[in-house]
C-alpha cells in the first residue's frame, strides 16, 4: 500500500510506531485522522464551541476532500485547450445533522467543482441542463464577450462556452439567469482558479467557499457552511503541516447578506485581492467580502495546535460557519 504525504501529515507525531501501524492497518489510519498526537480535536458527541449546527452524520473526515484540496493544472501543459463538462442537476443535499436542501447544482454538489487552468489556456466548457428550469453559465474575469453566458439554456438543452482563462487569480462562476439571486441561493456556483505564468511558491493549497442555505423556506439564509454543509470543519478540522506555507482561496457566495468576513484566530495572513497580484494588498486577520467577492490569502501556522476560523458576523458563525485548522 502506498502512503501519501497527506496521510503522513495526518498522523504526525506517531514516529516509527505510527508509520508501522499505518503500513499494516488502514482502520488505525482512519482513527488517527480524528486524534492527532498533541492536538486535541473535538469529539463528535462533545459540546460544540460557538454554534450548534453540525454536518450530516453520514459525512466522514474525508467527505469534503474534493472541495477542500484543489487539483493543480499541469504547468507543462500551458496554452492548451481544456475541455470540461458541467451538468446542471436538481439534487437534495444534506446541509446539517437534521436538515436537507433541495439544491440546484453543477454536478451534484454545492459548491460546484473547482476548475483550474493556466493563464492563456482555452477553456471549452459544455453545459448540459438536466433540470426543468432554464439555466446558464457565467464566468467572472476577462474573456471573450461571446462566452459571457447570459443566454438561457432550456431544460434538456446544451451550450458550449469557449473562453481564454485569465487574468491569473481566482474567479467565480455561477448561473446568471434572472432572477440570478434565486439561482445562486439554490446552489449554482463554484470557482475557477487561474494560475500565473511560472506558477507560485509551493504551498499547501485549500479552498474555502462560504455557502448559505434557506433551510426553513422563509426566503433568507439561516444555515451556513464552508464548502457546503454546516459545521463540517468544526467536526473535522483542516489539517496542515506546522510552519508550511498555506494558500487559501476564499470566496463568499451568500447572496442575501450584504457583507461577510473571514477571521483566523491567533495568526495573521497576507491578502491578495482576487488573487490577481504577485504582491499582497495587506496583512490582516480579518478579510471582508461582499456577495461573490473572493481573495487569495497566505499564512503559516507556526505552532502545533488548533486555530479557529469563522465570519465575524455572529449569526453566520453560530449557524454553521465556524471551523478549525489543526497544525500538526
Amino acid at each position: 500500500m502506498s502512503i501519501t504525504r497527506r496521510e503522513l501529515i495526518l498522523v504526525a507525531g506517531g514516529a516509527a510506531a505510527g508509520v508501522g501501524a499505518l503500513l499494516g492497518h488502514r482502520a488505525w489510519l482512519e482513527r488517527s485522522r480524528l486524534a492527532v498526537t498533541g492536538v486535541v480535536l473535538p469529539r463528535p458527541t462533545a459540546q460544540r464551541y460557538g454554534h450548534g449546527a453540525m454536518p450530516p452524520a453520514d459525512l466522514g473526515p474525508l467527505s469534503l476532500d474534493a472541495a477542500t484540496w484543489p487539483r493543480k493544472a499541469d504547468p507543462r501543459a500551458s496554452q492548451t485547450t481544456r475541455r470540461i463538462t458541467l451538468e446542471v442537476v436538481d439534487q437534495p443535499i444534506g446541509i446539517s445533522v437534521d436538515r436537507t436542501f433541495d439544491a440546484w447544482t453543477f454536478g451534484g454538489t454545492v459548491p460546484g467543482p473547482t476548475l483550474r487552468a493556466n493563464e492563456g489556456d482555452t477553456l471549452e466548457i459544455t453545459l448540459r441542463n438536466r433540470t426543468s428550469h432554464a439555466h446558464n453559465l457565467h464566468f467572472h474575469g476577462s474573456h471573450e464577450i461571446e462566452a459571457d453566458g447570459w443566454e438561457p439554456v432550456p431544460p434538456g438543452g446544451e451550450a458550449v462556452y469557449r473562453l481564454t482563462a485569465g487574468p491569473f487569480g481566482v474567479h467565480p462562476y455561477h448561473c446568471d439567469f434572472t432572477p440570478s439571486e434565486d439561482h445562486i441561493a439554490n446552489g449554482l456556483y463554484g470557482l475557477l482558479i487561474v494560475d500565473p505564468p511560472r506558477g507560485r511558491e509551493r504551498a499547501e493549497e485549500l479552498v474555502l467557499v462560504l455557502c448559505g442555505f434557506d433551510a426553513d423556506g422563509d426566503g433568507k439564509s439561516d444555515l451556513f457552511g464552508w464548502n457546503g454543509p454546516a459545521g463540517f470543519y468544526a467536526k473535522y478540522p483542516i489539517k496542515v503541516e506546522t510552519g508550511r506555507l498555506v494558500r487559501a482561496y476564499v470566496a463568499n457566495f451568500v447572496s442575501d447578506v450584504p457583507l461577510v468576513s473571514f477571521h483566523l484566530h491567533a495568526e495573521m495572513f497576507d491578502v491578495y485581492r482576487n488573487g490577481t497580484r504577485r504582491e499582497p494588498d495587506e496583512r490582516t486577520d480579518v478579510l471582508s467580502l461582499g456577495p461573490v467577492e473572493r481573495a487569495m490569502i497566505e499564512f503559516r501556522l507556526p505552532r502545533r495546535g488548533r486555530y479557529m476560523f469563522h465570519p465575524h458576523q455572529r449569526f453566520l458563525a453560530e449557524h454553521g460557519a465556524m471551523g478549525w485548522m489543526a497544525a500538526v
